[in-house]
C-alpha cells in the first residue's frame, strides 16, 4: 500500500538542539545528543514537547477525549484513579495524505508519577513517539496481555538518574498502523509496575474497531419506525450526529453517521462511519446496511456511483444493482502473519476477480492500490450536523 511521509524541515534543522534540551535534561547527562539517530519525523514529537521549556509558542491545543477518538480509532483511557487528566493534539505533525496523522496526547498523574501517552496514525512504519532519547539502564520485551487479543509486543525502556526514574512503553499495532508510546517519571520508581498501568489503559470500547469491517451484527442502527421519507429519519437524529445525500450507482441514499469531524481545509464535517438508508422502487424507506472506515485518513467518498471506504490494509467500494440490492462492488485487503509478511486478498459481490484463487488471495497489493487511487479521487463526503 501507500505510506508518504513528508518530514518538517525544521525538524531537521532542530534535532540536535532540542535532544540537548528534550525531558529536562542538565548538560552532561546520559541523555542521547548528536549520537542519536532519530528520523526527522520523530523529532517533530520532541520539538513539541519541549516548546515551552525553549521559549517557544506551544505547538499544542486542548482537545475533548471524544475529539480525540475521532482522530485515532484504537485510543486508549486514563485509568481508574488518574487526576490531572488532560488530552492534547499537535496536528502540525501531519501530513496530508494522513501519514503520519495528527499526535494525540493524554497526560495523567496516578499515585503521585507523571504520565504521558501517546498515539499517532503512522501506517507502514513504527515510530517512537514519545520524545525521550536517554541511554536507557534497562530494556525488556514483552507481550501486552490485554492490546491486540494479548498478542501485542511491546519494549520496555527504564533510565535511572541521581534524582530521576524514566519509564517508557512502547508499541506498534500492525493491523490498524498506529504507533503508542506510554511513558512515567518520578523521583523513584523502584518496584512500579509501567506495564500494569498500560494494561489498565486498554479500551475495549475503541480499540473493537479494526481494519476489518465491523459485522452487522455488531452495530446498531437506528430505530427508524414510523419513518416513511429521509426527511422523517433526520428528524429523528440527535445532536452532533450528522447526515448526507449521495447518489450511489442511480439510487438516491441517506447517510447517517453518530459522529463527524471537521476538515477545515476543505470546509467539511466528514465520517469514517454511517448507516446506508434509500428509497425502494415502490416508494418504501428501507436500510441498506452499515459502512466504516479505519480512521479519519479515509473518510467516506463517493466516485462515480461508488461509495468507498478505507483503512490501512483494506480498501472497499459499494454500489447498488439495480434499485435495492446494495452490494459490494469490489474489495480488497492483506493479512500480516507473526513475522510482518503480508499476503493480499480481493473479493466482488458482483463479479469474479482476475487472477484470485478459490480463497480470494491475489499475487500483490495492485487491487488494493488502484481502490486507494480512485477514492482519493472521488469527492469526499460532506455531512450536515444536527445542532
Amino acid at each position: 500500500m501507500k505510506s508518504r511521509y513528508v518530514a518538517c524541515l525544521v525538524a531537521g534543522v532542530m534535532t540536535v538542539s532540542v535532544l540537548n534540551v528534550a525531558c529536562g535534561a542538565d548538560t552532561g547527562s546520559d541523555l542521547v545528543t548528536e549520537e542519536s539517530s532519530v528520523s526527522a519525523e520523530e523529532s517533530t514529537s520532541t520539538i513539541a514537547a519541549t516548546a515551552e521549556e525553549v521559549g517557544l509558542a506551544n505547538p499544542w491545543r486542548d482537545i475533548t477525549e471524544e475529539e480525540a477518538h475521532g482522530v485515532v480509532a484504537k485510543l486508549f483511557k486514563a485509568p481508574e484513579g488518574a487526576t490531572n487528566v488532560q488530552w492534547s493534539i499537535l496536528d502540525s505533525v501531519a501530513d496530508p495524505s494522513g501519514f503520519p496523522g495528527p499526535l494525540v496526547q493524554l497526560t495523567f498523574t496516578l499515585d503521585e508519577v507523571a504520565f504521558t501517552a501517546r498515539e499517532q496514525a503512522t501506517g507502514d512504519s513504527e515510530a517512537d513517539l514519545s520524545g525521550l532519547y536517554y541511554e536507557w539502564t534497562a530494556t525488556d520485551e514483552v507481550v501486552l496481555a490485554n492490546w491486540a487479543g494479548g498478542e501485542m509486543p511491546a519494549k520496555f525502556y527504564r533510565y535511572i538518574g541521581e534524582n530521576e526514574y524514566i519509564d517508557l512503553c512502547t508499541f506498534y499495532d500492525v493491523e490498524y498502523g498506529a504507533a503508542y508510546s506510554i511513558s512515567a517519571d518520578a523521583n523513584d520508581l523502584d518496584g512500579f509496575d509501567l506495564q500494569a498501568v498500560v494494561e489498565q489503559m486498554y479500551d475495549p470500547a475503541t480499540n473493537s474497531i479494526g481494519d476489518e469491517e465491523v459485522e452487522e451484527n455488531a452495530h446498531v442502527p437506528m430505530d427508524i419506525t414510523g419513518c416513511d421519507t429521509f426527511t422523517n429519519i433526520v428528524d429523528k437524529l440527535n445532536k452532533d450526529q450528522g447526515y448526507a445525500n449521495v447518489t450511489i450507482g442511480d439510487v438516491d441514499v441517506l447517510l447517517v453517521t453518530e459522529y463527524t469531524f471537521e476538515d477545515t481545509e476543505a470546509g467539511k464535517s466528514e465520517a469514517i462511519d454511517a448507516d446506508v438508508y434509500y428509497y425502494t422502487k415502490d416508494g418504501k424507506l428501507e436500510y441498506a446496511g452499515y459502512v466504516t472506515s479505519g480512521g479519519t485518513a479515509y473518510p467516506l467518498s463517493v466516485k462515480d456511483g461508488k461509495l468507498y471506504v478505507g483503512g490501512n490494509h483494506f480498501f472497499k467500494k459499494y454500489s447498488f444493482v439495480g434499485e435495492s440490492i446494495f452490494v459490494i462492488d469490489e474489495e480488497a485487503w492483506v493479512e500480516y502473519d507473526e513475522d510482518g509478511n503480508g499476503t493480499y486478498f480481493a473479493h466482488s459481490d458482483i463479479a469474479s476477480i482476475d487472477g484470485a484463487d478459490e480463497n480470494g488471495q491475489v499475487a500483490d497489493d495492485s487491487i488494493m492500490n488502484e481502490i486507494y487511487d480512485e477514492m482519493t479521487k472521488g469527492e469526499v463526503v460532506d455531512f450536515q450536523v444536527v445542532k
